[in-house]
């Protein structure tokens, strides 16, 4: 088991170090500011001379907003910009990070913290035992415990459950109520007014958690302070939810093994930033002598999230941007559509009053024809007499701005069918969605309206994650500027930030042309940069990435854009009833836990379970009855002294804590994600989420639904067939056992394949063969270490893991990792020559071609380069079982369509429908046999279909 886990909150420390880093440092050759770089390089130095751990990660900050903008428009509002000077060191943050050899994630739509959280959550699956964030972020007492720290490096100041206490009145599992009450006006959430930290810490620690508190005010002994919490109760929960740390970030698999490159990292502080004594600081305890860099010496240069792009393609004889058209008559109108008709393709682009297509209003269109040849079109829709509400009934605009008596949508519902003309999006399933929206064209329009509404298309983000996914990220802005050497107009440049940022619908139209337009321009001309990579680099027939674009991609557009609006229904008397069953059997343990204390006692409140359980009960280890830390490291040790009522009460809690977050997390906000209009929940699919392909959703995260334990499984009850009271039933199908599937395809291992084409148990089939042993004779204790093996070598799982989760020593589970390569033969030399692939081209391929870029394929440092090869080895599994969904997705629903059945959600390798009782039997048929055959491999593709009332029950 690694022992530490080092995690560097890197945004917290540039902002810091640039205003705590005195004096005019800056890069003698340009001027550049460097005193916020010099303070980070400082903090990095310290870790690689004090801490050394076994695995250590740097979380930034993505560029852009993140999930509580969303929920909360103002959030940090309140901030003003920040400083040029320090802007101008955001870009070289990474790849001084870089230099020191240290990994770093970096998440679109989550903060830093997130992250931290989430690696925090992982602890016992990563292996770690002991976790230090070096932060100097008061919101992260969240995560400390007995094994979770805080280190302030400039204050050299270590933090745990007491500093919690210290700072908030309460442990950590109560910070965020704290703050929900309090705010935290450094991030402008509000809190409840006139409710300080200390009244707070002490209504919280006296009374337990929001829920609690607003379970029983009449406890509430102050009537001005029970008057103040009743007026802002939705403030209160609001504000604790935006203080709440995310604990399910999901990023691509990185090797965290800490390996300083010291060599790389005084080469770049010397001579890209001129940090000169650092440098020789690094050498010095190298051991190696300051001179010019040999050559080996890396090239660095800002890139990634936080840096702008490199290197960009500028061509000679290209267009001007900016100067646009506002198209405010009818004769000008039908001039653009004319001219997009004689072009024969079109790039536009949609603009709304929001991020939300089932509620964003329409505002405007934007067209571009040609490079620099865009005009914007803004709309003005009157409302319809008597329509009633409908989540995809017409969207009304109601803008200062339209372009008075043109029958906008009509002509442009004309265009987008039009199929003499390509029509091009970037992320083009929001504005389908957006434009169905407001031409009222519904869910149940499938296949005669709603995926056919845009016919001929292309979309350039979808044509960038083909050509590069896993190298950097597909965003318009970043794109343009990496790509054409062009900076984007941002959204602030025209609507504002904060509380001053005003909906699309008010911006003025000078500057709503010149934003619009250039998005459509962009559009074009990433397509044209594109289309002629796709062509150049597009493999053979049949596989590369022009067919993963045509083939996989841009077929499945239509079928997404469907999914999200069709939505799943959930049951939402079904979600009650479990949120109500939870909080009566957590009243039960409560009754339990007051039994065993003898006394009664607020279970929430972590103070009074800390005398409970430290001071009473006499629990746990002298460290942790010191930091009276109730976490959940901490009770599971003292839960492991069996026959103590200390022990009885640590496992009661974890029992109790389960199911408070199930019914908050899941059963609570479910409820509130389920549209008031349909009754159902309308997730966003990712379809280039993951370098891999596979896909990604939020809101929510179908992916993350619980499966693992019968308690979670029960949400999956909730999601239910068709209409309310109607007789539908759910439907699913599922790849088995997909990966090691591919496994065999790809390595040639007879003996693999053998067992798949047989039909055979394949986990107690590898126990039998590395075992030597006859297939009745593997016991349960054997199948389960095998499957260990089956799935875990793939990913790149080495002995000392494999021991850990089967109980062995490391030599037994060497042998069996031995035993394995043994029979299997081929699998081996399918992982070296992966790997060896990777080094001479950079990236890997999947059954259809994708190329998963490994950029630290080649790197000097070990730890990175050995990350890179392990994910050389599983990428094109894992991106092959994404073809194989992805072309499967398109034949499904067509196959349904003269069925009484819809396909309904993608969740990893399963597909789940609705359907009517008369069409269950041809769907059990049907699905195997269509998903099964969408490729030809050297072992048939199992699928295995399963029908009942609700999800869990088809599953």
């Amino acid at each position: 088991m690694a022992k530490h886990l080092v995690i560097i909150d890197g945004m917290g420390f540039v902002f810091r170090a640039y205003h705590a880093v005195r004096g005019n440092l800056s890069r003698s050759r340009d001027g550049l500011p460097t005193n916020a770089l010099y303070g980070v390089a400082q903090m990095l130095v310290k870790v690689v001379d004090e801490l050394a751990p076994d695995l250590c990660v740097v979380a930034l900050d993505a560029k852009g907003g993140n999930w509580r903008h969303k929920m909360y428009a103002d959030y940090k509002a309140n901030r003003k910009e920040a400083d040029e000077a320090l802007l101008v060191q955001l870009p070289y943050v990474r790849p001084m990070v870089e230099a020191f050899g240290l990994p770093v994630l970096c998440e679109s739509g989550f903060e830093a913290d997130d992250i931290i959280a989430t690696l925090v959550q992982k602890r016992a699956e990563m292996g770690v035992e002991k976790i230090t964030i070096v932060t100097s972020d008061k919101d992260l007492l969240q995560l400390v415990g007995d094994k979770v720290q805080l280190l302030d490096t400039l204050k050299d100041k270590l933090s745990g459950p007491a500093e919690a206490v210290e700072k908030f009145g309460v442990g950590p599992e109560l910070v965020a109520d704290v703050q929900g009450l309090m705010g935290d006006s450094s991030d402008n959430i509000p809190g409840v007014p006139g409710i300080g930290p200390k009244t707070a810490g002490d209504l919280v620690a006296k009374l337990g958690g929001l829920d609690a508190i607003y379970a029983d005010l009449s406890k509430v002994e102050r009537d001005t302070l029970r008057a103040k919490l009743e007026e802002h109760r939705e403030k209160a929960f609001l504000s604790r939810e935006l203080a709440r740390l995310k604990y399910d970030v999901v990023w691509e698999a990185i090797d965290m093994t800490f390996h300083p490159s010291l060599h790389n990292a005084a080469d770049y502080l010397r001579d890209e930033l001129e940090f000169n004594t650092l440098a020789a600081r690094l050498e010095k305890r190298k051991g190696r002598a300051t001179g010019k860099p040999d050559d080996r010496k890396t090239v660095w240069r800002p890139v990634g999230d936080m840096a702008g792009a490199a290197l960009p393609v500028v061509r000679e004889g290209a267009a001007k941007w900016g100067d646009y058209e506002c198209v405010q008559t009818a004769e000008r109108w039908q001039w653009w559509l004319a001219e997009a008709r004689k072009a024969g393709r079109v790039a536009f682009d949609s603009e709304t009053t929001g991020l939300d297509p089932y509620t964003a209003e329409l505002v405007g269109v934007s067209l571009c024809v040609g490079e620099g040849k865009a005009c914007y079109v803004p709309v003005k829709m009157a409302a319809k007499a008597g329509a009633s509400a409908d989540l995809f009934g017409p969207a009304e605009a109601n803008g200062p701005h339209g372009a008075q008596g043109l029958d906008i949508l009509s002509d442009l519902k004309a265009l987008l069918q039009d199929e003499a003309v390509v029509k091009i999006g970037h992320n083009l399933k929001y504005d389908w969605l957006v434009l169905a929206r407001a031409l009222g064209i519904t869910p149940d329009d499938t296949h005669d309206g709603l995926q056919t509404l845009v016919r001929r298309y292309e979309d350039s983000m979808l044509m960038s994650a083909c050509l590069d996914g896993g190298r950097w990220g597909h965003g318009m802005d970043d794109l343009v500027e990496r790509h054409l050497g062009h900076k984007m107009i941002s959204f602030a440049d025209v609507a504002g930030k904060g509380k001053s940022m005003v909906t699309f619908d008010k911006v003025a139209l000078e500057q709503a042309v010149a934003y619009a337009a250039e998005d459509a321009d962009a559009t074009w001309r990433l397509a044209k940069v594109f289309a002629q990579r796709l062509q150049e680099e597009g493999g053979e027939d049949g596989k590369g990435v022009r067919y993963v674009y045509e083939h996989v991609e841009r077929p499945l557009l239509p079928v997404i854009v469907a999914l999200e609006a069709r939505g799943v229904r959930v049951d939402e008397d079904e979600l009650r009833r479990l949120s109500d069953d939870f909080a009566g059997r957590m009243a039960l343990y409560e009754k339990r836990l007051w039994e065993v204390a003898g006394h009664e006692f607020n279970v929430q409140s972590t103070q009074q379970l800390a005398v409970v359980l430290f001071d009473e009960l006499g629990a746990g280890t002298e460290k942790q009855r010191k930091n009276r830390s109730t976490a959940v490291d901490v009770l599971d040790d003292i839960a492991e002294q069996e026959g103590t009522k200390g022990a009885m009460v640590a496992q009661v809690i974890g029992e109790y804590r389960q199911l408070a977050k199930l019914r908050s997390t899941y059963a609570e906000a479910l409820l509130k994600q389920v549209s008031p209009v349909t009754q159902r929940v309308h997730t966003s699919y990712q379809q280039v989420g993951a370098a891999t392909g596979r896909f990604s959703s939020n809101d929510p995260n179908l992916q993350n639904i619980p499966i693992r334990t019968e308690e979670g499984r029960k949400i999956r009850h909730a999601f239910v067939a068709g209409k309310k009271g109607g007789d539908w039933v759910m439907v699913s199908a599922d790849y088995s056992q997909i990966e090691l599937r591919l496994l065999a395809h790809f390595s040639g291992s007879e003996p693999l394949r053998q067992a798949f084409r047989e039909g055979l148990d394949i986990h107690a089939y590898t126990a039998a063969l590395v075992r030597g042993i006859a297939l009745e004779e593997v016991t349960k204790e054997q199948r389960r270490a095998a499957k260990f093996i089956n799935f875990g070598l793939v990913y790149g799982m080495g002995a000392r893991s494999l021991a850990g989760q089967i109980g062995c020593s490391m030599s037994e589970a060497q042998e069996w990792i031995e035993a394995y390569f043994k029979r299997y033969d081929g699998v081996r030399d399918y992982m070296e020559h992966n790997k060896q692939f990777a080094r001479e081209k950079g990236y890997v391929e999947t059954l259809c071609g994708r190329r998963v870029w490994l950029p630290e394929i080649a790197s000097s440092h070990g730890g990175l380069r050995a990350g890179a090869e392990r994910a050389a080895i599983n990428a094109p599994l894992q991106g092959s079982n994404a073809d194989v969904i992805k072309l499967a997705m398109p034949q499904v629903e067509k196959a349904v369509q003269g069925l009484n059945a819809r396909l309904l959600m993608q969740v990893h390798d399963e597909l789940v429908l609705e359907a009517a009782p008369d069409a269950v039997d041809a769907l059990k048929k049907m699905l195997p046999e269509v998903m099964g055959g969408v490729v030809s491999l050297s072992v048939p593709l199992a699928v295995e279909a399963g029908v009942g009332p609700n999800w869990e029950a088809a599953h």
